[in-house]
């Protein structure tokens, strides 16, 4: 047996979820991967010293395709948890780190057996950097009806999930989906929002946070100016926020603000 053969058997042994083809496997192991390029710089310090991972999925069929394109771009939010990963490991790393997703049904060397690749890229020296887009605004939510973990949020993430509890488990109790705006289990207001009810999600084009049902039970409307207006679960988009608006989950309601301290 090769040395290398031998080592990715070893890989296997102590890591097996990095050769799962079940999506919390594979989110799992290149998460894990893309931490392990931290590098430690004695001190307890660490930087990352890339500013863009590129990932490739690979998949199976047309339909494994369309299934991995919905997790990973309406699913994960590989940019938030990388930087979040190597924050927790207190690895510094550049300010426009960009996470592009792709998915493919071609197979290659890059894949080495598993369900992804990553290809990690630096800006040359002397290379002009990309020009950044403006910073996105801090989304303020505030509790009117119905108890949730927090009264007020003050949210800046690219997607933002709002629902019943702060972790949602799959029938096999592993963690599914975490919501930014939980409410409380009990209460019976609370019980009219859904565990996985709404999310918030922001496009640098029209430069908004869009709000857009994800198939609750109980529906989700947005008052502005003493008018309803219906989010349908149909429309993938959603309805644009604006400053004012009162978002209604079920019975439970927040109210929107957009901008400032």
């Amino acid at each position: 047996m090769s040395l290398e053969r031998l080592r990715d058997k070893l890989r296997h042994w102590a890591r097996p979820w990095a050769a799962g083809n079940e999506p919390i496997e594979i989110h799992r192991a290149l998460l894990e991967d893309v931490a392990a390029q931290a590098v430690a710089l004695g001190g307890g310090r660490r930087v990352f010293p890339f500013d863009r991972v590129e990932v490739k999925l690979l998949a199976a069929s047309p339909e494994d395709a369309a299934r991995l394109q919905a997790i990973a771009h309406g699913g994960w939010d590989l940019q938030r948890e990388i930087r979040e990963r190597l924050q927790a490991q207190g690895a510094r790393f550049p300010e426009g780190l960009a996470v592009p997703v792709e998915v493919t049904q071609q197979d290659g060397p890059e894949f080495g057996g598993r369900r992804y690749a990553l290809a990690f890229r630096k800006a040359a020296q002397g290379e002009a950097e990309p020009a950044m887009p403006a910073a996105r605004p801090l989304l303020h939510l505030a509790v009117l009806k119905g108890k949730a973990v927090s009264d007020a949020y003050e949210l800046s993430g690219e997607r933002i999930f709002l629902g019943r509890l702060e972790e949602v488990l799959d029938a096999g109790g592993r963690v599914k989906r975490r919501n930014d705006v939980a409410f409380l289990e009990e209460g019976e207001i609370e019980q009219t929002v859904s565990r996985e009810h709404a999310r918030i999600a922001w496009d640098a084009e029209s430069r908004a946070f869009w709000l857009r049902d994800e198939g609750s039970a109980s529906g989700t409307l947005l008052f502005r100016a003493g008018r309803a207006i219906e989010v349908s679960r149909h429309d993938r988009r959603g309805v644009r926020l604006e400053t004012g608006d009162e978002v209604y989950l079920g019975r439970a309601a927040v109210r929107v603000e957009i901008g400032g301290g």
